[in-house]
């Protein structure tokens, strides 16, 4: 009976499984990036566009409802991921509703295995886990010179210019509750979010942002500031609704041991077309009143570039160094760590390492397969977000200990991480992917050598069930 039940419900799929869908976790964003190197030559890129409306489903119609089903199998790699590694072996429902000027949108995770909810798990019923993915009310209008957008809910909210990571602000973490403003006119536009974060030693926490961005058909750039306010029984902040209130000022740098402030800038330059080039930095503490401590400040910074249409014009190759130092994300009170619900906030992978990551991928046979190539070194430091805070160059009377000589940068004992992944992703069918590659994995510690060469297999199918 129970296997007669899953034949059918799998019948009604395979039925329904008629047309191109999307979601987040499909990486079709990143063909964004890929596209915008084109700078003026979008032609030559005509078989990235074209393979991006095949992954894209656009809701043309009021009522759109579809299930978003995602298969990988368990990988050793550490810094090597696609946005559908980022969720667990399940299925996502995706409704949403669009009518002028007001958008809702409603998805729901479903999983057999409550370890494949590590980002929402809420609780099992029948053994069927779910969480809701994202769930948010969006009202936006545009004037002759003004676009603007009010979103309130659950959704993603990524600000940065790197296309492996993101210092700032990225989608690692499952999507935030939170409330966002934003408005654009001309070549400006801003950005203002209070988003509510998991709950940690009975305390309630809030992350602020806001960021400015300056934006021309080469040059895109932005600043801004993000602060993480906690306490017990803790509400929203007054004082932090004021985007144009310079909060992380009374904070960086200083002895006040109550709130985690953060400055951010990033950069993204199309200097020719097929040539991108992107950096940003993160600062958490600048240290102005100690002198000769260079190591009390707390900062990180990514380089990189991106290079398409060579030596195709479906090519597409980027570079990107990320450095994070310890204690960057992390603050005197272990309640305003930069993480949600255990996952970082900033860079997916915490402080304190140093990484390299190459991809190249190629298009070919009429936008079915994409070929790739995935290589990543990785220094992973003894520091990072697991370890708590501490202030090792005071004494126990809070004084400064003369001649204090920090740790090298990664933290000893260090980590040395090799990781490759080859593969291609293949198109099966409508809005149905298969990649499979072959990953290769190499650690090496001072307590520990070791090794691993593997098959890589992801499944991800978009089923359109509804669409009026």
């Amino acid at each position: 009976m129970k296997n007669n039940y899953y034949k059918i419900i799998g019948l009604i799929f395979w039925i329904a499984h008629v047309c191109h869908g999307q979601f987040f976790y499909t990486d079709y964003q990143l063909i964004d990036k890929w596209l915008e190197t084109g700078s003026g030559n979008f032609y030559t890129l005509i078989d990235s566009a074209k393979y991006k409306n095949n992954k894209k489903f656009v809701e043309k119609n009021n009522h759109h409802f579809g299930i978003f089903l995602n298969y990988k199998n368990k990988s050793k790699l550490n810094s090597i991921y696609n946005r559908s590694d980022l969720i667990g072996n399940g299925l996502i429902t995706n409704y949403k509703f669009n009518v002028p000027h007001v958008e809702i949108m409603n998805s729901m995770f479903f999983t057999y295995d409550s370890l494949e909810a590590s980002r929402g798990f809420v609780r099992t019923i029948k053994n069927v886990t779910m969480y809701t993915n994202q769930s948010y009310l969006k009202i936006y209008n545009q004037t002759e010179n003004l676009n603007y957008s009010l979103k309130i809910g659950r959704d993603f909210y990524r600000i940065g210019h790197g296309i492996n990571a993101a210092l700032y602000s990225s989608d690692y973490s499952r999507p935030f509750d939170q409330l966002s403003l934003s408005a654009e006119h001309g070549n400006i536009k801003g950005n203002f979010s209070i988003i509510s974060l998991d709950t940690l030693y009975d305390h309630n926490r809030f992350a602020y942002f806001h960021s400015f961005d300056y934006k021309t058909n080469k040059l895109h750039v932005t600043i801004g500031e993000a602060i993480i306010s906690t306490g017990s029984k803790k509400s929203v902040d007054i004082k932090y609704l004021n985007p144009f209130h310079f909060w992380s000022w009374e904070n960086l740098g200083s002895t006040n041991k109550g709130l985690n402030a953060f400055l951010y800038t990033g950069f993204t330059w199309l200097f020719q077309p097929g040539l991108r080039l992107f950096g940003e930095v993160i600062i958490d503490d600048v240290n102005f009143h100690t002198k000769d401590a260079f190591y009390l400040n707390r900062y990180g910074y990514l380089v990189g570039f991106q290079k398409t249409q060579f030596p195709f014009n479906s090519s597409n190759f980027w570079f990107e160094y990320s450095n994070v130092l310890n204690q960057v994300y992390q603050s005197f009170h272990p309640t305003h760590i930069y993480t949600h619900r255990g996952y970082p906030i900033g860079h997916y992978l915490g402080n304190d390492f140093i990484s390299t990551r190459i991809r190249y991928s190629q298009i070919f046979n009429q936008r079915q397969v994409k070929a790739f190539i995935d290589l990543s070194y990785l220094i992973d430091g003894n520091n990072g977000l697991e370890t708590l805070f501490d202030n090792p160059w005071e004494n126990e009377n809070g004084e400064m200990i003369e001649g204090y000589k920090p740790p090298a940068h990664p933290t000893p004992p260090t980590t040395n991480i090799a990781e490759a992944e080859i593969g291609a992703e293949i198109s099966i069918g409508s809005s149905t992917y298969i990649t499979i590659s072959s990953r290769y994995y190499r650690l090496s510690s001072p307590e520990n050598s070791s090794s691993n060469l593997g098959l890589g297999l992801r499944i991800w199918s978009y089923f359109n069930l509804l669409n009026i």
